[in-house]
């Protein structure tokens, strides 16, 4: 430590109210250490040191013990969102967060993103027990599995919304079709959804589940590669109800459902016998 470190270090300890806020952004770790032992230090003071993102973790976690600040909840969620923060320390600061604060907080892409998949499963965690009206807001704002969540439990009005919810990807949605838990409504939701219904993936995804209507999955079969309507008639798995529409939309585009190409077998010719005889004529080496 430097002897103007050191003097500074000094003064941050001793500092009085009005003179702490030259010490609030002291690029010195140990100046903000003798700092945070200041009596005068006030609440605003210790939510500028909590939002720095260039502090070592041990004075974040400091902050996180310390009653006296702890308690004000604008600390707990700047210490929270601040990547610094030990892992341990956020977890266990998220507990008394707001739902929508947490919410905010898992689209945090500064984050790391264990820490945003643990923030997920507290909001998830919550879920079953939350009013209809919650959720309605929370499928406005949510991302990632939370809207995986909100999506699967079924309710319209809340389908709609998170159908709606700029955060929500195709990966997404795919995942959500593909389960067997996905409850006929969202599975109706999305087959009429200006938007989703015309992605290709999800628009293959939704012929293979029984719970699409037959008129609009009869549609999405006419914008099919010829690849995967084969693909679709020779999968065990497909619904005897849609198979039939398969073979038709085949038949219409000249093909012969359930041809099976013949399996090409390799044949070696003269040259390849003659290497593998060498190779089986040549001595092997002992070590």
């Amino acid at each position: 430590m430097t002897d103007a470190e050191d003097a500074r270090k000094e003064q941050a300890a001793s500092a009085r109210e009005e003179e702490l806020a030259r010490f609030l952004h002291d690029p010195s770790p140990n100046v903000v250490r003798a700092l945070l032992g200041n009596r005068s230090l006030s609440e605003d003071d210790v939510l500028v040191l909590a939002t720095r993102k260039n502090l070592p973790p041990d004075i974040l976690e400091t902050m996180a013990k310390n009653k006296r600040w702890i308690e004000s909840y604008p600390v707990r969620v700047a210490l929270v969102k601040n990547p610094k923060t030990p892992l341990s320390v956020s977890l266990s600061l998220a507990r008394y967060i707001r739902l929508f604060d947490l919410a905010e907080l898992t689209r945090s892409h500064y984050l790391p993103p264990v820490l945003r998949r643990k923030l997920e499963a507290i909001i998830i965690e919550k879920i079953p027990s939350m009013a209809l009206g919650i959720k309605k807001s929370l499928a406005k704002i949510a991302s990632g599995d939370v809207l995986l969540k909100l999506l699967l439990d079924g309710y319209p009005e809340v389908v709609k919304l998170s159908l709606d919810n700029p955060s929500l990807i195709e990966a997404h949605l795919y995942k959500v079709i593909s389960r067997p838990t996905a409850t006929p409504t969202t599975i109706r939701a999305i087959a009429v959804h200006p938007n989703w219904s015309n992605r290709y993936l999800v628009k293959l995804a939704l012929i293979r589940n029984n719970h699409t209507p037959l008129a609009l999955l009869v549609r999405f079969l006419k914008i099919l590669k010829i690849i995967d309507l084969r693909e679709l008639y020779m999968d065990p798995a497909l619904s005897v109800t849609v198979k039939p529409f398969v073979h038709r939309e085949l038949r219409e585009r000249g093909e012969q459902p359930g041809a099976v190409l013949a399996e090409t077998v390799y044949e070696p010719d003269e040259e390849d016998e003659k290497i593998m005889d060498r190779f089986k004529s040549a001595p092997e080496h002992s070590e």
